[in-house]
């Protein structure tokens, strides 16, 4: 009897073991830390959901995507007043001009976007923001030009009209 005894209390004790290793790997996978390829996957309500606080820009009015960023308004404003502002451009409106707005993506001026009027990435975002009024204060209201940009939560960019409509993608 002593020798079944020991069998089951070795049993157990295997069991016991192979039970934690099997909680702990399943904690250690669960709290692992999404990439950003596999965060770019999810539905953007799981994006809302698991994107980091911070403040958050959206470039343009029906841009598809929502950028975190370090840079505060004022720095955004103050780069596209005296620094893309004042940049040498091609003749098909390029330069060589790149930012990253404090986001994690590279803005780069050489790519173009707007082969019609001739926009780089910059270019573009300069010139949307020049027709904002949300972004420059002395410019004239314009409906289908004025929209919100810079937001200092998540939250609040969520229940944005043009967010909620063209976000399709958070770049954390």
């Amino acid at each position: 009897m002593s020798k079944k005894v020991t069998r089951y209390i070795v049993a157990l004790v295997v069991l016991a073991i192979a039970a934690t290793g099997g909680v702990f790997y399943a904690v250690a996978q669960h709290n692992k830390p999404l990439t950003d390829k596999q965060f770019a996957q999810l539905p953007i309500e799981q994006q809302f959901e698991k994107a980091p606080a911070g403040h958050y820009v959206h470039l343009l009015k029906n841009d598809p995507t929502l950028y975190r960023t370090t840079w505060s308004k004022k720095k955004i404003i103050h780069y596209l007043d005296y620094t893309a502002g004042n940049v040498k451009t091609n003749s098909d409106g390029t330069s060589s001009d790149k930012t990253t707005f404090g986001t994690n993506h590279t803005f780069d001026d050489s790519i173009l976007v707007d082969s019609e009027k001739g926009y780089g990435e910059i270019g573009r975002i300069f010139f949307a923001f020049r027709d904002n009024s949300k972004a420059y204060s002395q410019v004239e209201f314009v409906e289908e030009h004025a929209y919100n940009w810079y937001f200092n939560d998540l939250e609040a960019a969520q229940k944005d009209a043009d967010v909620s409509a063209n976000v399709t993608q958070i770049v954390r």
